[in-house]
C-alpha cells in the first residue's frame, strides 16, 4: 500500500467515527452551552473555562450521540434519512462504537472534572444518562411521552455553560 492510500483509508475511518457523534446536533448543544457561559458573567468568560468547558461538553454530547447510533442502528438501517450512518453501513462495528463512546465520553467527563468543575461534570453526566439511556433506550420505544425527558436533556446545555463559569 502506498502512503496516500493508507492516509486516505485512515482519514475515511476517522470520518466515520466523527459522524457517529452527529456533529451538527453537537454544534447546537455547544452553541447553547457557550451562550449559557456568556450569560453567567457580566464580563468576559475566562478563556480556559470557555475552551475546556466547550470541549468537555462537546465530547460527552458526541458520546451520547454515538450511543444513540448504537442503540438505534436497526431502525437507522431502514430509514432513508439515517441509513447512510456508519453503523448501518458497516463502516464501524458495534464493539468499536462502544469503545469509542466510552473513550470520548470519559475524556469529556475527565476534562470537565479536572479543569472546569465537579458540578458541571455531574450535570453533564446526568444529561448524558437522561438522553442516551432514559430517553433513547427506555422511553423512546415505550411511550410517546418520551419527549418530556428528551426535552429536559435538550434544555440542559445553557445550564451546563452557566455552571462551567460559575460553579453553581
Amino acid at each position: 500500500m502506498t502512503t496516500s492510500v493508507v492516509w486516505h483509508e485512515t482519514a475515511s475511518r476517522i470520518n466515520q467515527f466523527y459522524r457517529l457523534t452527529k456533529p451538527r446536533v453537537v454544534s447546537l448543544i455547544v452553541f447553547t452551552a457557550v451562550i449559557g457561559m456568556f450569560m453567567a458573567v457580566p464580563g468576559a468568560v475566562p478563556m480556559d473555562i470557555l475552551i475546556l468547558g466547550t470541549v468537555g461538553i462537546a465530547l460527552v454530547a458526541g458520546a451520547a450521540a454515538a450511543l444513540n447510533c448504537l442503540v438505534e442502528q436497526k431502525m437507522d438501517a431502514v430509514m432513508a434519512r439515517t441509513k447512510g450512518r456508519p453503523l448501518p453501513q458497516g463502516k464501524v462495528s458495534v464493539p468499536e462504537t462502544a469503545f469509542f463512546l466510552l473513550i470520548v465520553g470519559g475524556l469529556g467527563l475527565f476534562i470537565l472534572y479536572e479543569w472546569v468543575n465537579e458540578l458541571t461534570m455531574w450535570l453533564t453526566l446526568a444529561t448524558f444518562v437522561g438522553y442516551a439511556i432514559i430517553y433513547t433506550v427506555i422511553l423512546k420505544p415505550l411511550t410517546p411521552q418520551n419527549i418530556v425527558i428528551g426535552g429536559a436533556s435538550g434544555a440542559m446545555p445553557p445550564v451546563l455553560g452557566w455552571t462551567a463559569v460559575t460553579g453553581a
